[in-house]
């Protein structure tokens, strides 16, 4: 079972955000800071998922989109895209931008289930770990860790 899904009866906090409709959320123990600056520079013959580099302060981030890592089409940045970077013990400068969030949920750990692995092992929903039941949506839980792995693999 995966650390961010094991439910031990604690509180969970998780940045979420919305893609074609569906709820999101990254572990907040895996987030280093939510940015709306979405400014970046593309980077010539990069893979569908690598976006560009941004410059935030004075340090360069890969910008991931998460769309294609979930098997969807990128889409272009809207006032409300946010850039959710990692934490560097993750992968140092990464972010990953999506279209609406950067909210912050609170639940109990066992509202959590796990999802099952694709019989494959490389179906791009191999990012999401678990699912959360909340109040009147299903939040799809995203491994951070994972998520940088399939990036990794698609350079």
């Amino acid at each position: 079972m995966s650390e961010l899904v094991k439910a031990d009866g604690d509180d969970r906090m998780f940045c979420s955000f919305r893609t074609e409709g569906r709820l999101y959320g990254i572990d907040i123990a895996q987030v280093g800071e939510i940015s709306a600056q979405v400014a970046f520079t593309p980077v010539p013959q990069a893979p569908p998922a690598v976006r560009g580099l941004a410059n935030l302060r004075s340090r360069v981030y890969l910008v991931v989109d998460v769309r294609p890592v979930l098997g969807l089409p990128p889409v272009e940045c809207t006032e409300d895209s946010r850039l959710i970077v990692l934490k560097p013990h993750l992968a140092e400068n990464f972010g990953v931008l999506v279209e609406h969030g950067g909210d912050i949920v609170r639940v109990s750990a066992a509202r959590i289930e796990e999802t099952p692995p694709s019989a494959t092992g490389d179906h791009p929903q191999d990012v999401v770990v678990g699912v959360c039941k909340l109040e009147h949506d299903l939040m799809n839980i995203i491994d951070a860790a994972i998520l940088v792995e399939a990036v990794k693999t698609s350079i």
